[in-house]
């Protein structure tokens, strides 16, 4: 498992507590499988419903993604990754990221927020809230889209 260059199918992205980013919360998003599929639905389903009058957002029930707490006081290895940037992409296999997700305490994620100006965000719930960084999801799947 290593950090890319380019867009790979595996994102890191920073995440936040209520209080802030005290044990280095982040959350690892593979964007394999269904996760295409399912993101648009959610896209279209925004517009679909007109969500602009209501709330505009959508929150729709996603546990395909992993929030991952760093519980010492030593930074975690994959900080680095992310250097001062809010994300990252990975090359990394699907068992590289099962044993980092038993590595470090791992919450699932409970939503996917889509606004809509295409800016998304997961959240998560375990005695205390968690939150991603606001990603461009639109252009995540516009780019997933033209390399398949």
């Amino acid at each position: 498992m290593k950090k890319a260059e380019k867009m790979t199918d595996v994102m890191l992205i920073k995440a936040f507590s209520e209080v802030g980013r005290n044990n280095y919360e982040v959350a690892i998003i593979p964007l394999w499988g269904d996760w295409l599929k399912r993101s648009l639905e959610t896209t279209d389903l925004l517009e679909i419903l007109n969500v602009e009058s209501f709330s505009g957002y959508i929150a729709r029930k996603e546990h395909g993604i992993s929030f991952l707490l760093c519980r010492t006081a030593k930074v975690p290895f994959y900080e680095k990754w992310l250097d001062e940037n809010e994300l990252a992409f990975l090359d990394a296999r699907e068992e590289e990221i099962e044993q980092l997700c038993r590595h470090f305490d791992c919450i699932k994620s409970d939503a996917l927020i889509v606004h809509l100006d295409g800016m998304a965000n997961y959240e998560a719930f375990e005695d205390i809230k968690f939150r991603t960084v606001d990603f461009d999801l639109k252009l995540i799947q516009e780019i997933l889209t033209s390399k398949n």
